[in-house]
């Protein structure tokens, strides 16, 4: 059993061995002779935490970002996009400017399904999930009808020491990101 499952094990265990059949653990604490217990029972483990990915905890600025376009011909080589972003916790914000020449704003969530570390290395999969600004029919034809794009793509990134490269795919553009981790 994992530690994860042995803790859930012990809190049930002191739910049942304190709370009234009629009761809740709230109200067990204040039964005479009884120990005061304040948690909620745990949760059933779901898949859905594998799916959706676990929360990641880096903390970085970015300062310089690259986009390749690999299925545009009028975008053939890797562009420096004069953009800088932040990460904190699972919030990942930018500004670039696009392959159209237009400054473009993203908003979104980050989330890793595996994250390695061996001391100053670091690994990880995952996918980013938001919303970008600063496109037009040019990408496709729902941006000639919004301002605002949803989004989701495929995340990589690598970490040495400070420094990371994150390698970001999303439609037809694929970024890569230098950042220094605070």
């Amino acid at each position: 059993m994992s530690p994860t499952g042995r803790a859930a094990a012990v809190i049930g265990a002191l739910l049942v061995a304190t709370a009234t059949p009629s009761s809740s653990p709230r109200a067990a604490a204040q039964t005479p002779g009884r120990a005061a217990v304040d948690v909620a029972a745990p949760e059933a483990p779901t898949a859905a935490p594998a799916i959706f990915g676990r929360r990641p905890d880096r903390r970085r600025i970015i300062p310089g970002m690259w986009a390749l376009h690999p299925y545009e011909p009028q975008f053939p080589e890797l562009d420096w996009t004069r953009g800088f972003g932040a990460q904190v916790s699972h919030w990942f914000v930018a500004t670039f400017v696009n392959s159209y020449d237009g400054r473009a704003w993203v908003g979104a969530l980050e989330r890793y399904w595996l994250e390695r570390t061996r001391g100053v290395l670091g690994f990880g999969v995952g996918y980013r999930v938001g919303v970008v600004t600063g496109y037009d029919e040019r990408l496709f034809e729902l941006a000639r009808h919004t301002p605002v794009l949803p989004f989701v793509g495929l995340l990589v990134w690598g970490d040495v020491g400070p420094m990371g490269v994150d390698l970001f795919y999303v439609y037809r553009a694929i970024t890569l990101e230098g950042s220094l981790r605070f």
